[in-house]
């Protein structure tokens, strides 16, 4: 009896984890749509509560540079909280909270420090700062 309730309650945790997969899958498809035609990359961070979407498009007569798109979907508010367009540029996860932004601006300052932030720089995925520094 003991082994026929604890099949049972494995089964239906099992069966609650794969609904809520599907529900937070098909609000991400629906909050994709609605930001970006076309084919997309999806990387999500390491606990699934975060998902960077990027779309690049190749170099065309109109732009002559490679055009990333990338967007922020939040997993517990079910919706996309970020979206920005860079070129030449390259999004990946630091870490669980944190995006690595590189990319090489058209425009150069004569200010290095805000060079180096047109360059690169980080963005809290929880809180959307944008810091130049990595953080700790």
């Amino acid at each position: 009896m003991k082994l026929l309730k604890l099949t049972l309650l494995l089964v239906l945790t099992t069966h609650c984890q794969v609904a809520k997969k599907t529900m937070i899958d098909r609000n991400l498809h629906k909050a994709i749509e609605a930001h970006f035609e076309g084919a997309v990359n999806t990387t999500p961070n390491s606990t699934g509560s975060f998902v960077v979407v990027t779309q690049a498009k190749e170099p065309s007569m109109e732009v002559p540079v490679n055009a990333l798109k990338f967007a922020i979907y939040d997993a517990q508010k079910q919706k996309i909280v970020y979206v920005e367009q860079k070129y030449n540029a390259q999004v990946s996860w630091y870490n669980n909270e944190t995006l690595f932004v590189k990319s090489r601006p058209g425009v150069k300052s004569n200010d290095a420090e805000t060079d180096r932030a047109m360059r690169e720089y980080y963005i809290n995925v929880k809180t959307l700062e944008k810091v130049t520094l990595p953080p700790r």
